[in-house]
């Protein structure tokens, strides 16, 4: 069983807390993404909005089940992400926006307070699944190895499998 759903079983508070946070990554995850895919832009204002959420979801289980360090972690997650995406967006030069940065830090969050160890998985899995999506893309003639391709969706779908079976 992954640590989530482990979580959720261990209160009832516990599990309120988790499906609010299944919830954000459901919400928040359709309206950033569809935004992407439209215009290639992640809104401050959903990320401000989901990163919010999310300090309130991560305080409330770290009191009712991970105490302060697992609040610490949740926050390490953060910068570890966040600070591992504004490295590569340093590198790109232009190819990953300030956006992907953000939304990393909100997803590290997400994630840490379970395991650090699931931001290597999340990080993999969503490389993956944009790659695929190219070189299918390319396949069928639709992109090119230079079409912009909006890359929250997958940093969303990834984070969003990690958390569900990560332990």
């Amino acid at each position: 069983m992954s640590e989530i759903w482990s979580v959720a079983q261990s209160g009832p508070v516990e599990g309120v807390v988790v499906a609010l946070q299944l919830l954000c990554f459901i919400v928040f995850g359709f309206l950033l993404s569809k935004e992407d895919i439209s215009s290639h832009r992640l809104p401050n204002r959903l990320v401000g909005y989901w990163f919010l959420a999310s300090v309130v979801l991560i305080l409330s289980l770290g009191a009712s089940h991970f105490g302060l360090p697992g609040i610490l972690q949740g926050f390490l997650g953060m910068l570890f992400l966040g600070g591992g995406y504004l490295l590569m967006s340093l590198i790109s030069a232009g190819a990953m926006g300030i956006g992907d940065v953000k939304l990393a830090g909100v997803l590290g969050l997400n994630l840490g307070i379970y395991s650090l160890s699931a931001l290597f998985l999340a990080t993999l899995l969503t490389f993956v699944a944009a790659t695929l999506w190219v070189i299918g893309g390319v396949i069928v003639r639709k992109l090119t190895l230079k079409s912009a391709v909006p890359f929250g969706p997958f940093m969303i779908l990834g984070a969003f499998a990690v958390l569900l079976v990560a332990r």
